[in-house]
């Protein structure tokens, strides 16, 4: 099982600090319904997020000792623009004797997606509650579409008219072009328009990776349509347009 705690990146915070926190945290609820509950739309960037999660999701892999204690533990995991993976203790048997509070505080000044999975272990049994592989999405400070490798289009919020929103592009769903010259001589653009109007760019890459992106709807706008391209310096040119169709969201 993998536990990593980066508080750079996401840290977990104890119950004697959340007691001292001024701002109300925002609950996501993952319950025995399969269904998944944040108790506002946004989570706010530099706020704090409490994860309640009903075990019977994950009924597998319960294994006991001779005096019924488990060997079983379930793990969330928590990732934020696809930055690395930070897991915590939900339940069970906790291997350090020493269970964080499911509690976690966003840095401030985040917009993009808070990314959440679960698992459950025990002696050689593993389980995954992750949406069909797909993980569970929530907006922080934005609405985020995100493009995932396994051709998912996720979308976290409600796209408003004359607010931003955040694109999180996978780049392996281009995997071509890929030609480097001192490092990698290619970029991924996200090609938009809005309710039929003028085709705007933008970059959703940087130096091969994924960059998170905003794009302000306009005020009034009801519809955007969206589509990807890959170019490189040998002139390769690949798309990523639903096979022409072009992925298209309404705007509120």
């Amino acid at each position: 099982m993998v536990r990593r705690f980066l508080p750079s990146l996401l840290p977990l915070v104890l119950a004697a600090s959340t007691a001292a926190a001024q701002t109300t945290p925002v609950a996501i609820t993952f319950d025995g319904s399969w269904n998944e509950t944040p108790s506002v739309e946004l989570i706010p960037a530099g706020g704090q997020v409490v994860v309640n999660y009903d075990t019977s999701r994950l009924p597998q892999c319960r294994g006991t000792t001779s005096s019924g204690d488990p060997t079983w533990t379930i793990t969330g995991h928590v990732q934020v623009n696809r930055g690395p993976v930070v897991s915590f203790w939900v339940a069970g048997h906790e291997p350090n004797n020493n269970p964080t509070q499911r509690t976690l505080h966003l840095p401030a000044g985040l917009s993009g997606a808070l990314v959440m999975w679960f698992d459950i272990s025990s002696q050689g049994c593993q389980a995954w509650d992750s949406n069909h592989g797909n993980n569970y999405h929530f907006p922080i400070g934005a609405p985020t579409l995100s493009f995932n490798a396994n051709w998912d289009e996720a979308v976290a919020g409600t796209l408003r008219a004359g607010e931003p929103f955040i694109i999180n592009y996978d780049v392996n769903r281009l995997p071509e072009c890929r030609a480097t010259y001192n490092g990698p001589a290619w970029a991924i653009v996200a090609q938009y328009r809005f309710d039929n109007g003028p085709i705007q760019e933008t970059a959703v890459t940087g130096s091969g990776t994924s960059v998170p992106t905003a794009i302000t709807a306009p005020a009034g706008a009801r519809h955007l349509e969206l589509w990807f391209r890959n170019t490189d310096r040998s002139s390769c040119v690949r798309y990523d347009s639903d096979y022409g169709a072009n992925y298209h969201f309404a705007v509120e």
